[in-house]
């Protein structure tokens, strides 16, 4: 028996924010438009394009000041690849991460070293 469905975009990039949900020092990035401007070119923090190879993503996010990019950067790209995979059963083919902000701890400030 052959069952036909289809995904939405909104429940593949819930997915990919559930996955992220399990990766400490990471987030998509929130930050606010600072003019009218901004509302219309803003960048999704998560998006997710389908193709016959497989899925592309594209994330924007905000770290913990603190955190070995690099290292977190891999494992976000591990966690949502299995989470996409495991859910859909399609290849990722990419996940592509941009650090777009770094976060400090509230009340602290960085330090000169």
């Amino acid at each position: 028996m052959r069952v036909d469905y289809e995904i939405s975009d909104q429940a593949l990039e819930g997915l990919v924010l559930h996955a992220l949900e399990g990766v400490e020092g990471a987030r998509p990035l929130e930050a606010l438009p600072r003019s009218l401007g901004e509302v219309f070119r803003r960048v999704r923090p998560v998006k997710v394009e389908r193709s016959p190879e497989g899925f592309a993503v594209d994330l924007v996010l905000a770290v913990d000041y603190g955190v070995a990019i690099p290292e977190l950067a891999r494992t976000v790209q591990k966690a949502v690849a299995e989470a996409l995979f495991l859910a859909t059963g399609e290849r990722v083919r990419a996940v592509n991460v941009t650090v777009a902000q770094v976060e400090y701890p509230r009340g602290g400030h960085a330090q000169a070293g």
